[in-house]
């Protein structure tokens, strides 16, 4: 019996995956995926006679005889961070489309993807998106080479500009591509079908060449075998079920109550209590009702009910078999396969996602940090604790993608000053992440120059001596700097006449500070306005030499008359002390 192949999808963020599925099954996942961009691996079953209704002229155009009983499409995440998930997406798919946007070529992640066809050898379709954004582009038809001939000359010439210049970008990574009706050998040539996604011109052409190479390629690959065999694409929390996990089954035939095994540092063996299967032309992902089956059979996405699931990890492979004997024996071979998300560092970031393969895509965004352990399920008070023990202050936080934290867990994290950082966009992650360090490190630094004498610059105004001790009150004038009460202060002439400032007002009311250009009102302790002293004297703050070394390791939070007015104190300072500062 002949299974339906497996299509993955592959591209660049943003470049209209999602929105090519949605256009097919008729669903509206892509405008509901958080910031935009698909974060898990998606599965969506198109049955034949779908395929049939959409595709009928084409079929007989291209004498097509369909004999497969449907596609299987796989929805992979564009993002950078899921390259694991892009790599396991793309290592059971039979075809892939690669699908470009015409209008921006090939990007990062679409030459990465490129290189993961070569490796995993699969061959691929060029799906060239959004024609109908090229000026002038009117979309009458479904079908592209209807359509096309009623472009305007101008609308011809510049969609074959951009179309060669992607011919030309591929070449250059050694692939012979053509527009798939131009093709005479499609063992030689890789097929381009260009579409739009939105409109859906050119769908039904690119669901053809599928449904045509499929079988005309791939019939050995797609004879089913007795041994059923499937990847795990994601591990789930299902309230009224558990632990579950999303799968693909690529080959052979799954029963209610078969034995499952799964490859891992420990290989779980365990039965099946439930074969869960979405409804027909919906996404595993989004899908709320599944249909409770007794048995499945190759290819399909099916999510698995059974026990013992909470160490399975995404991205392992397993076998489903009838027998525990047959079981153990399976059990066996697997022990040395491996793949686990384990404690990395005893002073490190905690990362929590609602699926293991979320987390695998977490933990690559923060590949350059220390990650303390990783976890599945909501932040609860344990994970605050872990992060608290930390020694660094900027590890003391908890990431979580797509998980929520239990009210105590946020209450406790709020005394002890850990922080907690969610998002449903991968990406804002590691933004709010940076964010949080770059507001922290400011408070510590501010904190830690809290109770430094800052260093200000002033001048007794003419006419403004208003008591001439016990304090001396006189008007002045801050000619750089900032002067706050409590500093000692030092004549510019003299450094041996030392005072200190006991209140600073203005319009008889007491200030915090005064900057340069102030003009107030200065109460001075332990000095006396007379022979010493007089009217348009300079002073500076007495700055220690360990004060000045805080000071110049947090000169950003000093404002540019500051810096100025420290170098000034440090020229009088190092004039009587070469070693001050120093």
């Amino acid at each position: 019996m002949i299974r339906q192949p497996i299509i993955t999808i592959l591209a660049h963020v943003d470049h209209g995956k999602t929105t090519l599925l949605d256009y097919i099954r008729h669903t509206t996942i892509a405008a509901k995926e958080a910031g935009g961009i698909t974060q898990s691996i998606g599965t969506t079953e198109v049955p034949i006679d779908v395929i049939k209704k959409q595709c009928a002229s084409l079929l007989k155009k291209f004498n097509i005889e369909v004999k497969i009983p449907g596609l299987l499409f796989i929805d992979t995440p564009g993002h950078s961070a899921f390259s694991t998930m892009r790599e396991r997406g793309g290592s059971i798919a039979d075809i892939a489309v690669l699908l470009i946007d015409i209008n921006e070529g090939l990007k990062p992640q679409t030459e990465e993807c490129l290189q993961i066809l070569k490796r995993s050898k699969v061959p691929f379709v060029v799906a060239l998106n959004k024609i109908d954004k090229i000026h002038g582009w009117v979309s009458d038809d479904k079908c592209f080479l209807d359509n096309y001939n009623n472009q305007t000359d101008s609308v011809k010439g510049e969609f074959e500009e951009k179309f060669y210049k992607i011919v030309a970008q591929l070449s250059e990574h050694n692939f012979n591509v053509e527009r798939f009706d131009r093709i005479s050998d499609f063992t030689k040539t890789i097929a381009v079908v260009p579409i739009s996604a939105k409109t859906g011109e050119g769908i039904p052409e690119l669901l053809a060449i599928l449904t045509g190479l499929a079988q005309q390629y791939l019939r050995g690959r797609l004879e089913l075998k007795d041994r059923c065999k499937g990847l795990i694409l994601e591990v789930k929390k299902v309230k009224g079920l558990g632990m579950t996990i999303d799968t693909i089954i690529y080959d052979g035939y799954a029963t209610k109550n078969d034995y499952l095994v799964i490859a891992g540092e420990e290989p779980i063996l365990t039965k099946i209590k439930a074969l869960l299967l979405p409804q027909l032309m919906r996404d595993i992902r989004a899908e709320k009702i599944f249909r409770n089956v007794d048995s499945v059979r190759a290819a399909c996405g099916v999510k698995i009910s059974a026990p013992n699931l909470d160490k399975a990890v995404a991205g392992s492979k397993f076998f489903i078999v009838p027998t525990e004997k047959e079981a153990e024996k399976v059990r066996q071979e697997l022990e040395k396969d491996t793949k686990s998300v384990t404690m990395r560092h005893e002073n490190g970031l905690i990362l929590k996602a609602d699926s293991l393969g979320s987390l695998e895509a977490l933990i690559k965004v923060f590949e350059n940090y220390n990650i303390k352990r990783t976890g599945i399920g909501q932040i609860t008070k344990t994970d605050i604790i872990d992060a608290e023990a930390n020694n660094d202050e900027f590890l003391k936080a908890v990431i979580g993608f797509n998980v929520t934290p239990s009210t105590d867990a946020v209450s406790m994290a709020n005394a002890r000053g850990v922080k907690i950082i969610t998002s449903e966009v991968i990406y804002h992650l590691e933004e709010e992440y940076a964010k949080w360090k770059e507001e922290k490190k400011k408070r510590m630094e501010e904190a830690e120059i809290k109770d430094v004498t800052r260093p200000a610059k002033f001048r007794i105004l003419p006419g403004c001596i208003f008591r001439a001790s016990s304090p001396a009150i006189v008007g002045c004038e801050i000619l750089l700097g900032l002067l706050r009460p409590g500093a000692k202060v030092f004549l510019s002439t003299d450094e041996t006449i030392v005072g200190k400032i006991k209140q600073i007002q203005s319009e008889g009311n007491n200030l915090d500070q005064a900057k340069e250009n102030d003009k107030v009102a200065l109460s001075i302790l332990d000095i006396s306005i007379g022979r010493r002293v007089k009217e348009g004297d300079i002073f500076y703050t007495h700055v220690s030499s360990d004060e000045y070394k805080i000071l110049k390791k947090h000169k950003d939070l000093l404002s540019a008359s500051e810096k100025q007015c420290l170098e000034e104190i440090k020229q009088i300072k190092q004039s009587k002390d070469r070693f001050w500062g120093v």
